[in-house]
């Protein structure tokens, strides 16, 4: 603050900083970033899908697939997997468990929100340092199509860094900004940490320490890596953060910490150089067009006129429309949410039950997620390296997703008889019948067309996703359904959707890699086998691990941290990779209903206006049945692999 002599009134004043000026400077420039990374991650996008479409059309009219397209692609879906990853970071988008942090008082709360963002920044950190030494290290190194060098592409890593680093500092300043901690509240959280970590150094340094490293190696670093991935889980950091620093602390065990930063930057980077992965960005667009120009209320008309022959038609409607919409989006919440907000409306209107009708459209979103194209397949095939593979999964999976919806069907049904509900069926003419049915043939028709083309050899699943990209857009510009505002914005959200999943899986790479390297699958699987070699009894322990698990934890960072501790396992035991692969979607699709972390009942709660102790209540049968088709699939493997096998896959 500037001074003036009061005995000198002729002095000038020196002007006061106007930090108003400064913070509509910082403000601005922040605006223009935040639209600088959104344009970028459209057009990105927006040239991955024209790759894609350029791909498929040489394929079938030269029968010579460029393998330019294809080194851009795998190239473009790093840095879309990264950048988009750390813009996710301003946004809070990132999962994260903030159980603790709701229980909290505001006042610790806030000293845990700044906690979590310094150990988010220090993450960033990580990857800053490991994405310029990756940069420094590989730039001789040369793509096989474009010559460029692998340094300049692994700066994704460093950008990242960067973003996630500006994210955290920005996060801090509002926190003082607004005045919910201060300095003391700094200065405590640095000596919690700075006492905790001499705690850990000096922990190192005992004989005990060094004894169960060097003789009991795999079993410290199975209790390292859940002890620190459990603790900030239980603290509340990013879900992506937790799995690349438990998979650095158990690295540090074997490994010195100067090399930690660059194989930190090199991992991640790695663990998103898989080909395969193209089909999820690719399959999220598909159906966000047909989601937000209108063509999937097609498929939830004729979901209504299905389900109106049966008593509690709306809920019957309800659960065959999540079904139909899971074909597209291949995900609960948004199935949840688009479903839920048409369905929810109209049973209040009728004088429906609402607490269960949140509670059918909650647990018959999860379809979705094993009806194909499914996300969730695809990434399980992928973690397996292609043993299962996308289309066996695909096709595994109808049956089982037809299980799930029907066990709620069952259960709506029989509430609906003894509520003394009627069905709706019989008030729509034929004529309306034929009308909805006709144009919901459209988008039927995509479900069709990929799975018919993947089977009959056309193309292959990747392939499939850009296809079911075109043919949307294609339906979207006939029906003149999509402006370019309205592209810009679906571009935007599948890019910000895929970045999430697509960082938990490059991050989840650093666990992942770890757990090879410290052979934990091997000390798991000893384990599980000391208990019984009966492979039945075996799953039962898994499915029990997975939907504890499902409770607290959403189904992607679950299945990417539990797939490649179990499937080695399940395999040894004679299971069929697909068989399982079914059975642990399954499983974890449940999870995602049953609070305290239950994201889609939380949506349909939301949407329903319900309160989640209402809904639980008719939730608890629903739930029931469909945990007895769950073990029907685990005990008949036949449910799943019939289908597979009736295509010779």
């Amino acid at each position: 603050m500037s001074e003036v002599n009061e005995n000198n009134p002729n002095q000038q004043a020196i002007p006061p900083v106007n930090t108003s000026s400064l913070i509509n400077a910082f403000s601005i420039s922040a605006n223009v970033l935040n639209k600088v990374i959104q344009c970028f991650l459209v057009g990105l996008l927006a040239a991955m899908t024209i790759a894609i479409a350029y791909q498929i059309t040489s394929r079938f009219i030269f029968n010579s697939p460029s393998k330019y397209t294809q080194e851009f692609l795998r190239y473009s879906l790093i840095w879309l997997g990264l950048i988009a990853g750390g813009y996710c970071f301003f946004s809070a988008r990132h999962l994260n468990l903030p159980l603790l942090i709701e229980k909290l008082s505001f006042k610790n709360a806030s000293r845990l929100k700044l906690l979590n963002a310094g150990l988010t920044l220090v993450f960033g950190v990580v990857l800053l340092i490991g994405g310029y030494q990756s940069l420094l290290d590989n730039m001789l190194m040369k793509t096989a199509m474009f010559t460029l060098p692998i340094g300049i592409l692994q700066l994704s890593i460093f950008i990242c860094g960067v973003m996630v680093l500006l994210s955290q500092l920005h996060n801090i300043y509002k926190l003082f900004e607004i005045k919910c901690v201060n300095g003391f509240d700094l200065l405590l959280i640095l000596s919690f940490v700075a006492v905790f970590g001499c705690f850990l150094w000096f922990l190192s340094l005992t004989d005990s320490f060094s004894y169960l490293v060097n003789n009991h190696l795999e079993l410290s670093s199975l209790t390292v890596l859940f002890s620190v991935f459990f603790l900030f889980l239980i603290l509340g950091t990013p879900i992506a953060v937790g799995l690349a620093f438990s998979g650095l602390a158990t690295l540090f065990l074997q490994v010195e910490l100067a090399p930690l930063f660059p194989t930190a930057g090199q991992t991640i980077f790695n663990g998103l150089d898989s080909f395969g992965f193209l089909a999820l960005p690719f399959f999220i667009l598909a159906g966000s067009i047909l989601s937000h120009t209108g063509l999937a209320r097609r498929l939830i008309d004729l979901a209504m006129l299905i389900g109106g022959r049966v008593p509690g038609s709306l809920w019957q409607s309800n659960v065959l429309a999540n079904a139909l919409f899971g074909t597209l989006s291949g995900s609960g919440i948004a199935s949840a949410s688009a479903i839920g907000g048409i369905i929810t409306p109209v049973a209040k209107e009728k004088n429906y039950d609402m607490p269960m009708t949140a509670a059918v459209n909650a647990a018959s979103a999860p379809c979705g997620m094993l009806i194909p194209p499914s996300g969730a397949l695809i990434v399980y095939s992928l973690i397996t390296g292609g043993s299962a593979s996308i289309i066996s999964l695909f096709l595994a999976g109808y049956l089982p997703g037809m299980i799930m919806a029907l066990c709620v069907m069952v259960s709506a049904y029989f509430y609906a008889k003894k509520k003394g509900y009627k069905a709706e069926g019989n008030k729509i003419s034929w004529s309306a019948k034929l009308s909805i049915f006709y144009r919901a043939l459209p988008s039927l028709f995509l479900i069709v067309i990929v799975m018919g083309g993947i089977l009959g050899g056309l193309f292959t699943a990747i392939e499939g996703s850009g296809v079911a990209v075109v043919y949307s857009l294609l339906l979207a510009l006939i029906y003149r359904a999509i402006s370019i505002k309205s592209l810009f914005n679906i571009l935007l959200e599948t890019a910000i959707v895929s970045g999430v999943i697509l960082f938990l899986i490059a991050c989840s790479g650093m666990m992942s890699w770890t757990m090879t390297f410290a052979s934990i699958p091997e000390t798991v699987g000893q384990i599980l086998t000391g208990m019984s070699d009966n492979k039945y009894i075996i799953l039962l322990l898994i499915i029990s691990v997975l939907l504890i698990v499902g409770v607290f934890m959403d189904m992607s960072p679950a299945m990417l941290i539990f797939t490649p501790i179990f499937y080695p396992v399940v395999v040894n035991l004679g299971v069929d990779p697909v068989h399982f692969g079914i059975i642990l979607v399954y499983a974890l699709a449940l999870g995602v209903v049953t609070p305290p972390v239950g994201t889609v009942l939380f949506v349909s709660c939301s949407i329903s206006k319900e309160k989640i102790t209402d809904v639980i209540k008719p939730l608890f049968p629903i739930f029931g049945l469909q945990l007895i088709g769950l073990l029907l699939i685990t005990f008949f493997p036949a449910i799943s692999l019939t289908l597979p096998k009736l295509f010779g896959l």
